[in-house]
C-alpha cells in the first residue's frame, strides 16, 4: 500500500489517567472477546484487534461515561468470529487508556481492574454487552505465613528473570503497585507469566 492510499491513524479514545481504587464499576458493560488467553486484574493489556470487527464496540464505549470494557475469553479460535455462547462466564473488567486504528488494526491499551461474572447477555452479537456482577478480591492484611509465601514467590520470579528479561519491567511495575502484602494480585501476576494454555489460565481466573 502506498502513502497516498494509506489510511490515517484514527484516535478513538485518547490517553486516560490511571484508574482509582474507589472507582464505581457499572453493572452493565460492553465486552471484548479474546481468543489467545484470559487477562488478570492488575495487568496492563495491549490488544491488537481487527478494526472492522471491533471499532463499533470501541466507539460505543467512547460515548459512555466510563471507558470500561469487559475482557472475556472465548472458546473459539478467532475473536472476530466469537459468539456469546462461546464465552467463558468470568473475565476481567478494565479501563481503556488508549484506542486507535492503524492500517486496519485496532490498538487498544486496557488496564484490567477486577474480575466479573456474566449474569445475562443483553446482545448476542457485536457490539456485545452484558449484565455482570463483580467478584471481590481478598482484602485485609495477610498473615505472616502468607507474606512468607508471597516473598518466596517474588524471589523465585526474580531468579527466573535472566531467562526472560522482558518480565523485569512487569515485575517492577507490579512491585510498585502491589507487593507481598497483596497475595491476590501476586497470584494473578504469577499466573500471567506462565506458559499454561488458555483453559488452565481461565481456571485460575
Amino acid at each position: 500500500m502506498n502513502d497516498e492510499s494509506r489510511q490515517p491513524d484514527i484516535e478513538i479514545i485518547p490517553k486516560n489517567p490511571l484508574a482509582r481504587a474507589g472507582d464505581v464499576l457499572p453493572n452493565i458493560i460492553h465486552l471484548l472477546p479474546v481468543a489467545s488467553r484470559p487477562f488478570f486484574p492488575g495487568q496492563a493489556v495491549p490488544l491488537l484487534m481487527d478494526a472492522a470487527a471491533w471499532t463499533p464496540t470501541i466507539q460505543e464505549i467512547s460515548e459512555s461515561d466510563n471507558d470500561l470494557v469487559g475482557i472475556i475469553l472465548t472458546r473459539g479460535e478467532k475473536s472476530e468470529l466469537a459468539k456469546s455462547e462461546e464465552f467463558y462466564s468470568v473475565g476481567a473488567v478494565g479501563r481503556i487508556h488508549r484506542a486507535q486504528s492503524v492500517d486496519g488494526q485496532l490498538q487498544v491499551l486496557v488496564e484490567c481492574l477486577q474480575r466479573f461474572r456474566i449474569l445475562e447477555f443483553l446482545t448476542d452479537e457485536a457490539p456485545f454487552s452484558a449484565r455482570v456482577e463483580y467478584i471481590k478480591e481478598f482484602s485485609g492484611t495477610p498473615d505472616d505465613d502468607i507474606k512468607s509465601y508471597a516473598m518466596a514467590i517474588i524471589n523465585t520470579i526474580k531468579e527466573l528473570l535472566p531467562l526472560n528479561p522482558l518480565y523485569a519491567e512487569d515485575l517492577r511495575m507490579f512491585l510498585d503497585r502491589f507487593g507481598p502484602d497483596d497475595p491476590s494480585h501476586l497470584a494473578d501476576f504469577a499466573a500471567s507469566l506462565t506458559t499454561a494454555n488458555k483453559e488452565e489460565l481461565q481456571e485460575v481466573l
